[in-house]
């Protein structure tokens, strides 16, 4: 797991690139993402999800897409944390896209369920780390930070205090 201070660091480079109107919620975090990256960035509820698979980050050849869970009740926070995947430049999950290329159908979810990723897993530091990133993210949104009602302005004191 990346130390807090490598968290916060990925957290203050989103607000960081952020414009405008796009430092006032997830949606326009996840536009100024998109447009910093030079890929386009679908969200969406996944109908193909499993149970008990939150959400997913998918890198396709020229869109990144992230999908949640339609029974998901905290959406925004399964959006940020997939977010925190894309920000810490993490690999993603491309063994699930693989076993259903090569898998027939009725056993798609027997797949998704072996190659899942439990969050508690502390044994997956990446998805440790995105879990940090999504609570932070939301949290400095929502006003939880001194400057509430910038998180920008956060991030900019924050890189130039150190």
């Amino acid at each position: 797991m990346a130390d807090t201070s490598t968290v916060a660091r990925a957290v203050d480079r989103l607000f960081r690139i952020a414009e405008g109107d796009e430092l006032r919620s997830l949606t326009g975090l996840a536009e100024a993402l998109a447009r910093y990256r030079g890929r386009p960035l679908v969200i969406h509820e996944g109908p193909d999800l499993p149970d008990r698979i939150f959400g997913q980050w998918v890198r396709h050849p020229d869109y990144d897409e992230v999908k949640y869970g339609r029974w998901v009740h905290a959406r925004e926070r399964t959006i940020a944390h997939e977010l925190g995947h894309i920000v810490l430049g993490h690999v993603g999950k491309p063994a699930i896209e693989l076993a259903r290329e090569v898998l027939p159908p009725e056993r798609h979810d027997l797949a998704a369920l072996m190659l899942q990723r439990d969050c508690d897993d502390t044994k997956s530091p990446e998805e440790a780390d995105a879990e940090a990133f999504g609570n932070l993210l939301l949290h400095r949104l929502n006003g939880g930070s001194r400057i509430n009602r910038s998180p920008g302005l956060r991030s900019r004191l924050d890189e130039a205090f150190g």
